[in-house]
């Protein structure tokens, strides 16, 4: 990964070389030439062949650079010197070991957006590099570093492509299996409704009649004995 003191450095440095890169020759004929850009439509397998090219290139170039020789002071030399150190760890260590996790993956989405994030930072600092040395340095070291550059640039947009497409397709094929999941799912039968007991207050109510009781009469006074007329006196 490309140092903090790099980045930083390199701001300053693309900010002195701006004004000479407008009188020097960028040499389009010949970086035209040496790239080879590969359709959108390429396969996974050829953008990788693509990036692997390119990043191994760029760093046989970068160790081609005579920075120490470059019209520019000693603490810019020695800035511009890490950044391309920065670079070619970079694509010694880091590059390959993203490209295994993508082939061990089979084109995984999450590996290959891994790689592609590396490469635009790749990218972004072998631009600038790139951009010193048309300003700075030889025509005999700008115009490989260019040419590197072009074409890491459209393996980065390939990868790029290869990644919306396999993340398009991830999503159709879950959606397809949500539908297929929420279809076999067995539908639950409706809860029966309780049944209610309707009273009709309409109907007549039966009354119970009860058998009305007897009157018993009561018994006939027995009359006392009238007393006789022969009393005694």
């Amino acid at each position: 990964m490309v140092m903090k003191t790099a980045q930083a450095a390199m701001i300053l440095i693309l900010s002195c070389a701006w004004g000479a890169l407008a009188q020097t020759p960028v040499g389009e004929n010949a970086v035209a030439q040496r790239v080879q850009v590969q359709g959108p439509g390429a396969n996974f397998n050829e953008i990788i062949l693509q990036i692997q090219q390119a990043t191994s290139s760029a760093s046989v170039n970068i160790g081609k650079l005579r920075i120490e020789k470059w019209k520019t002071d000693s603490e810019q030399k020695q800035q511009l010197n890490q950044i391309a150190d920065s670079l070619q760890k970079n694509i010694a260590n880091a590059v390959p070991g993203l490209i295994n996790d993508v082939q061990a993956s089979r084109g995984g989405v999450l590996a290959s957006f891994k790689l592609y994030h590396n490469l635009n930072v790749l990218y972004e600092f072998l631009s600038s590099l790139t951009e010193a040395a048309g300003a700075l340095g030889k025509k005999d070291e700008y115009e490989p570093l260019a040419a590197n550059a072009a074409v890491l640039d459209s393996a980065r947009q390939n990868l790029s492509a290869y990644i919306e497409q396999a993340a398009g397709k991830q999503e159709t094929f879950i959606r397809s299996s949500l539908a297929v999941a929420n279809q076999a799912r067995p539908t639950a039968s409706p809860t029966p409704a309780p049944k209610k007991v309707v009273v009709e207050n309409d109907q007549p109510v039966h009354k119970t009649t009860r058998p009305a009781r007897k009157k018993v009469s009561a018994p006939a006074a027995t009359p006392s004995p009238t007393p006789s007329g022969n009393s005694p006196h």
